[in-house]
């Protein structure tokens, strides 16, 4: 009956059921060799480093949230 008492929502469990196949979300490095990189994609990059950050919960699973700034 352990279900009961989780809080996660049905789709949280099923995201936080797939870290393990799939690991955690990532960002790829925009300044890595390969094709070019347009100014959208820098505004962009630079937006994501700036409004989310990768933390690490007490279970040792890395989450990827929003600034509480």
């Amino acid at each position: 009956m352990a279900r009961k008492n989780d809080r996660r929502t049905l789709g949280m469990r099923i995201t936080e059921g797939f870290l393990p196949i799939f690991g955690p979300a990532q960002v790829g490095r925009q300044d890595a060799d390969g094709r070019g990189v347009s100014d959208a994609e820098r505004e962009r990059d630079q937006e994501l480093k700036t409004r989310f950050e990768r933390v690490t919960g007490p279970d040792g699973r890395s989450y990827v949230v929003e600034h509480t700034d």
